[in-house]
């Protein structure tokens, strides 16, 4: 059941630097849901929408992705590389900054503005994929691409934890190698060949938001997926405030919460995402979903109704299980149902989606937080995503969600 690979050139090249592209930014994916958190919290003391703020700012630059890559198909002059280059040129800059930041307030803006451009080229590299890869081989060689990136940031995590452990002021050091990760991050996007955004590509933000509800199926599933996702990200930030917290959480030190956060969901995240790499051209991707939604929901009933170390090391193996297999199929699933030409285009609009509920969950989450216990939360939070099975379910016979993908 081995994977096949094209033998092209242009896909072998892209293989190449995609991998380094991804090892680099692996060092920036620790930031914003536990180094960034920490350093805010210990060593500035942060109020709540600073931690907010912090928490959604990736999601924010997701939701930006319709706009930028509608600016990216309207010119006629610079591939789509060029754009993921200057973004992350850009974040080096901004992170550097950030290490000379001497309030709560400007470190945070820094970081927060870094994370907003490092989402976007998420558009852009589909456009790649559906480019340089053939469909048969996009998920392998996708979960090859990510593990890379789950490595590196398994690494740097866990190095950075440590380093903060042994001396707080070691956090400017963090940030100055995140710095220089993101300058190869760039260099990487500048080798990989891409072309122009054709025109497919070029509506407006306004004509581009129209085809959630043009397209009925495509807007249920992002519906659907919004809804587990706004289940789960509720309880994102809480999760390293449970950890840290020494009277209602665990208490755990900066490298347990690196090891819960980071090191233990990401190493089952490179398994499933191996896995569900393997057979995604294979399978209907909302199958696969189904069976993601199982795990989130375990994951989080589980880590806010015990503070026993090893279940909560439990349900962190089980969210790592789930984001790995859901990042493959989010990556890929718009490659099913639409041609080649509106991958980017599609694209864009389920990272918006997903950045807009991202924005919000965090807020929604400190919210509800006021009236219910972590506990009871978990709930909550499993209901979400239990909902959303059930709408997922409604749409898997559907014959536009086949197997194979539609740009074949």
């Amino acid at each position: 059941m081995g994977k096949v690979f094209s033998n092209t050139k242009v896909a072998r090249k892209t293989f190449f630097f995609d991998n380094w592209r991804c090892f680099c930014s692996g060092f920036m994916d620790p930031l914003p849901e536990s180094l960034a958190l920490v350093i805010v919290l210990r060593m500035f003391r942060a109020p709540i929408w600073i931690k907010s703020l912090i928490f959604a700012s990736g999601f924010m630059g997701n939701f930006l992705t319709p706009l930028t890559q509608s600016l990216v198909a309207r010119q006629k002059r610079y591939k789509t590389m060029d754009f993921s280059t200057a973004y992350w040129f850009i974040v080096s800059f901004l992170v550097f900054a950030s290490t000379f930041a001497t309030s709560v307030v400007s470190f945070s803006i820094l970081i927060s503005f870094a994370i907003i451009f490092s989402k976007q080229p998420i558009p852009l590299m589909e456009d790649v994929y559906g480019q340089n890869y053939s469909p048969q081989e996009r998920g392998g060689r996708l979960a090859i691409t990510l593990n890379l990136l789950l490595l590196s940031t398994i690494v740097f995590g866990q190095v950075g934890g440590k380093l903060m452990d042994l001396n707080l002021q070691n956090y400017k050091l963090v940030l100055l190698f995140v710095s220089l990760a993101a300058m190869g991050t760039a260099l990487s996007f500048s080798k990989i060949p891409s072309r122009i955004l054709p025109a497919e590509g070029g509506k407006s933000m306004a004509s581009s938001v129209k085809i959630i509800f043009t397209d009925k199926q495509f807007g249920m599933a992002l519906l659907w997926w919004s809804l587990s996702g706004l289940g789960i990200q509720i309880m994102g930030p809480l999760r390293t405030e449970y950890l840290v917290d020494s009277t209602n959480g665990i208490g755990a030190s900066n490298a347990f919460t690196v090891l819960i956060s980071i090191t233990i969901p990401m190493g089952f995240r490179i398994l499933s995402t191996f896995v569900c790499g393997q057979i995604f051209h294979r399978f209907n991707f909302i199958a696969i979903k189904l069976v993601v939604n199982l795990f989130l929901m375990a994951s989080v009933l589980l880590f806010f109704n015990t503070k026993i170390k090893f279940l909560v090391a439990l349900a962190s193996a089980c969210s790592g299980i789930a984001r790995g297999g859901g990042e493959i199929i989010w990556c890929l699933w718009v490659t099913k149902i639409v041609p080649k030409e509106k991958f980017s285009l599609y694209m864009s609009l389920n990272v918006a989606v997903t950045g807009l509920r991202g924005m919000l969950s965090p807020f929604i989450g400190y919210g509800i937080r006021q009236h219910l216990s972590l506990a009871q939360m978990s709930y909550f939070s499993a209901t979400l995503v239990l909902i959303s099975s059930f709408g997922f379910l409604s749409l898997i016979k559907h014959p536009r969600f086949t197997t194979m993908s539609t740009a074949e």
